[in-house]
């Protein structure tokens, strides 16, 4: 089982997308990296009509740091490694 950290508010990772959905929750997020074998961490931030943007990446905040960059909205999930 993959174990999500806190969330970094206000930050996203950048350079690293595997892809990007629309999703009705968070936890839709989740589950859509769960299920990517590459999807280390996620960006999730609003669309509009209730909708949000599930964006899964392939690096974490311990291994580019550096893509982190503050984005309004955003939350950041890196998962326990």
């Amino acid at each position: 089982m993959i174990i999500f950290k806190e969330p970094m508010e206000n930050r996203a990772m950048r350079g690293h997308l595997i892809r990007s959905a629309e999703v009705d929750n968070q936890g839709s997020c989740r589950v859509m990296c769960y299920m990517e074998p590459n999807c280390v961490s996620i960006n999730f931030g609003p669309l509009e009509k209730g909708r949000y943007k599930c964006e899964l990446n392939s690096a974490t905040d311990e291994d580019q740091l550096s893509f982190l960059e503050d984005k309004d909205t955003y939350s950041f999930l890196a998962i326990e490694v």
